[in-house]
């Protein structure tokens, strides 16, 4: 699921909920909605985290790359 995965991305990064959430420009309470799947991921978020990560939107979203790609 979407908001397990986030949550164990993040931890694997080594950064709070509460670092992370700055670095987005969101509350840490928002991101918390989207760790618990309380709230909606949106694109811009997750392409916002992806960067912040250093991760594929892919990756979040546990999307296989090769789906993914246009022709």
């Amino acid at each position: 699921m979407l908001n397990i995965r986030l949550k164990e991305i993040r931890k694997q990064k080594g950064i709070t909920q509460k670092e992370l959430a700055e670095k987005l420009g969101i509350s840490p309470q928002r991101l918390s909605n989207y760790e618990k799947g309380k709230r909606r991921l949106p694109a811009d978020i997750a392409i916002l985290i992806s960067r912040e990560l250093n991760i594929s939107v892919e990756e979040i979203y546990e999307l296989p790359k090769e789906k993914c790609q246009t022709a």
